[in-house]
């Protein structure tokens, strides 16, 4: 299943990183890329 977050802030960045851990795909974006970049590493 194919989920999309807007803001990975504390709330959204763990929301999509248990998601992914769960084997779902993540399509995320957040104003900061500092954000994105952490979560995909």
């Amino acid at each position: 299943m194919e989920i999309g977050i807007v803001g990975l802030g504390r709330m959204g960045g763990n929301i999509a990183r248990r998601l992914m851990q769960a084997g779902h795909r993540a399509v995320v974006w957040d104003k900061d890329a500092a954000g994105v970049a952490t979560l995909a590493a």
